[in-house]
């Protein structure tokens, strides 16, 4: 995974709603969350996401990442290598923890509800918790409908595009996940002419070829329904609840799951 994210700091620049938060979902944060006086855990280094919080310790696995994207430590925020599954905070310890999309980098239900353990035991008796989500539909999306749409003008942005073609084909419960590698292979299939799809939306080809980093990740991600995440997080907080997180493209299937009352 870490050489999954070192080519994808690479490209940093030409991605976009909504796999990266806009200034309206950053806002969804500090609105649920109340951060204003809050030390913070960011779960990687979203650099839209470094100014939450009174103090933050984001904590990412990929150096390349940190030193690639983070807008630099301060005396108020830092960045350090670490592992989310076995944060480098003492338990019981911290206000709040977010992350922006961090439960689809999980190819396995098992490691999200390992991620839901962990936040858990890290956030003080009031702390609390706020990940936006990338949530598939109950029923996966028809791939020619996704396509007709597309070249409809219907769909915003092509990093939306990236995210409906890869919700067209997630595996079966409890995982509901997608190779990165088959998202690429399925854009082929779906639109194998990029001059035609640039012509009839605008979007530029460097930016459409950001879908070829994909190509040969051995990357794992999951798309699981906000339903299913909301009863896996359920059995670690005993309030589990769904917010909007603007109007943006896709923003209806990128909520932020507000988790409160861990369960030490």
């Amino acid at each position: 995974m870490t050489d999954h994210w070192n080519t994808i700091r690479r490209h940093w620049q030409l991605l976009g709603p909504p796999l990266r938060p806009p200034a309206e979902a950053v806002e969804a944060y500090e609105s649920e969350l109340d951060l204003s006086k809050a030390h913070v855990i960011l779960l990687g280094v979203t650099p839209e996401l470094a100014g939450l919080g009174t103090t933050m310790t984001a904590v990412d696995e990929s150096s390349d990442m940190i030193a690639g994207i983070w807008p630099g430590d301060t005396a108020f925020r830092k960045a350090i290598n670490g592992d989310w599954l076995d944060l480098p905070v003492p338990n019981a310890s911290v206000d709040a923890v977010i992350g922006d999309g961090c439960l689809s980098a999980l190819g396995l239900s098992t490691a999200r509800r390992a991620l839901f353990a962990a936040i858990a035991g890290v956030l003080r008796t009031d702390g609390r918790a706020g990940l936006r989500l990338f949530a598939g539909p109950e029923t996966p999306d028809d791939p020619a409908a996704v396509r007709a749409l597309a070249l409809s003008g219907g769909v915003s942005t092509f990093h939306e595009l990236k995210w409906r073609i890869a919700m067209t084909a997630t595996g079966d419960a409890p995982d509901h996940a997608i190779p990165v590698r088959t998202i690429a292979e399925r854009f082929d299939a779906l639109f194998p002419d990029r001059n035609e799809l640039s012509a009839r939306t605008g979007w530029g080809l460097p930016t459409i070829g950001t879908i070829d980093v994909y190509r040969n990740s051995p990357a794992i991600y999951t798309f699981a329904p906000a339903t299913t995440l909301v009863s896996e997080a359920g059995a670690y907080f005993g309030d589990v609840r769904i917010a909007l997180t603007g109007s943006y493209g896709l923003a209806e299937r990128c909520p932020l799951l507000v988790l409160r009352a861990p369960r030490h």
